[in-house]
């Protein structure tokens, strides 16, 4: 193996140790309960949790409550694994959207970026002309 390979492979482990210590978490927030899912940055899933994986049932699945434990549960995950550094993605219009981000500031990790995904409609297309009679 000649030395410029070797010098190659070692940056190569510095780019994947830096790479592996960022995180996409993924919060989609509805009116009947709250989904996190966190990936890696090429996507691969490492973590997937709802409120009722904190074993709560029916409405309380969709409070702000309900929202900050489990980002405080899955941030506590998540520092295991070594990510140490988060990008949000928000989605929906649910209650827990901002106590998600209390959650995940609460277990000191940095937050790179928080944006927010949740769709929009334009009006969509052009309604059919009234019918004459």
């Amino acid at each position: 193996m000649h030395v410029q390979e070797k010098d190659n492979m070692e940056i190569r482990n510095l780019n994947q140790k830096y790479t592996s210590q960022i995180g996409i978490i993924y919060v989609y927030s509805t009116f009947n309960n709250t989904l996190i899912t966190i990936t890696n940055i090429k996507g691969k899933t490492l973590i997937f949790a709802s409120a009722g994986f904190l074993g709560l049932k029916g409405v309380r699945r969709s409070t702000a409550y309900a929202g900050q434990t489990l980002a405080t549960v899955l941030g506590k995950k998540i520092s295991g694994l070594g990510i140490h550094f988060v990008q949000i993605r928000l989605k929906g219009f649910g209650n827990a959207r901002k106590s998600v981000i209390k959650g995940f500031t609460a277990t000191n990790l940095e937050i790179i970026s928080i944006k927010d995904f949740t769709p929009i409609a334009h009006n969509g297309c052009r309604k059919k002309k009234k019918r004459r009679i």
